[in-house]
Formats: structure tokens, sequence, C-alpha cells
């Protein structure tokens, strides 16, 4: 059996590789020994910003949509101006009550995750990239400015639940029906499969 290979060891050429490439483009600008000496030293405050630049990197990229929320608009009014074709009826603000005031400029971010999913699943996962589930002031924001989005996908909003009294939670989700635009609402329970956009937000 083939012994594996420490990752420190396997790594060694890519290292090297870096190293080469930093090395090249210090001399391109001109920087002098003795700066690019006290810039990768281990004190150096450049190695952490490195670090968290990789770090960043490496999180997986979705479609962001800057938006004016504004919150203390009424569900009523924000479903009006989205000219949807098919409303649920149970989307009101007394299921829906808003969770924050005032207007913000918010970058909603679509998240897809190419599998089927639980929505306990979902949450832990937009945790980890440092996200919140979308709100419904958020969701109808996105659904007036971008109404061709839910023709190519269903968009839901995990941050605002509304118990039914059949005792299940329900969701909003911007969804079609043929060519027609449809605000829903989804059992937060059934899970949830490949085809689902999340709207989310930075914490």
């Amino acid at each position: 059996m083939a012994k594996s290979v420490p990752a420190t060891v396997s790594g060694a050429g890519l290292i090297t590789g870096f190293w080469s490439a930093l090395e090249k483009a210090r001399q391109k600008r001109g920087i002098s020994d003795a700066d690019f000496h006290a810039a990768v030293t281990e004190e150096s405050p450049l190695i952490e910003r490195f670090a968290e630049m990789i770090l960043e990197s490496s999180k997986p990229k979705f479609p962001t949509y800057t938006l004016s929320i504004n919150y203390d608009r009424s569900v009523a009014d924000g479903i009006a101006a989205g000219k949807y074709d098919w409303v649920n009826s149970d989307i009101t603000q007394d299921h829906f009550p808003s969770k924050r005031n005032d207007t913000a400029e918010v970058g909603v971010q679509l998240v897809h995750f190419e599998r089927d999913m639980t929505t306990d699943d979902v949450l832990c996962e937009l945790d980890k990239l440092g996200l919140r589930p979308a709100e419904l002031p958020e969701l109808l924001a996105l659904g007036e400015k971008h109404p061709d989005l839910q023709r190519e996908f269903p968009v839901v909003a995990l941050g605002s639940r509304w118990l039914h009294s059949h005792g299940r939670w329900l969701v909003p989700a911007l969804a079609r029906h043929d060519a027609e635009r449809a605000l829903r609402l989804r059992w937060v329970d059934v899970g949830w499969g490949g085809i689902y956009r999340f709207a989310a937000v930075s914490k």
C-alpha cells in the first residue's frame, strides 16, 4: 500500500513556486532586501493580512444584488411594488412583521448549494459563510428590482417565518408558475432541492 505523503511535503513544490513568484514580484517593484525581509518576518502585520486574504478568497462567490431596503414599508406596499401575478394571501403584516427599522443599503446574496438540503443544513452553512438568512422586506425588494430572477429559479427567505395553525412553520419564496411570477409560502420541514437559491445577507 502506498504511504500517504504529508501535506508539508506534498506542498513543498507549491511553496517553492510561490516564493519564486513573490521574489520576481519584489524585484519588479524594486523592493529592497531589508523591506522585503521586514514584511515576511513572523512579527509582520502583513502575515495576518495575507492569511485573511487567503481565507476570503477561499469562500465561494455568489451573485450579489445591492438594494435599498425600507424596513418600515408595509408588507402590502412591498407586494404591490413587486407586481406579482399571484400572492399567497397569508403573506401579511400580521404574519410577517418587520424585525428591523429605517432604510439601509444591503447586499443580498443568492446562495446555491446544488444539492438537497434540510433547513437546518442551510442555516448551518450560511452561518459558516458569515451570512444570515434574508427576511421578507429584503426578499420583496429583490423581487421588485429584479423581477426575472424568480423565472430562473425559486428564491427563499429563511429569515422570516410564520407558524401555521397546523403547527408547522412557513417561509416566503419567490417562484413562478409557467411564465407568471408568484410570491409563495413553503413549509420549512420538507427540505430543499438543488434548484433553490437562498437569499442571504452579511451578518
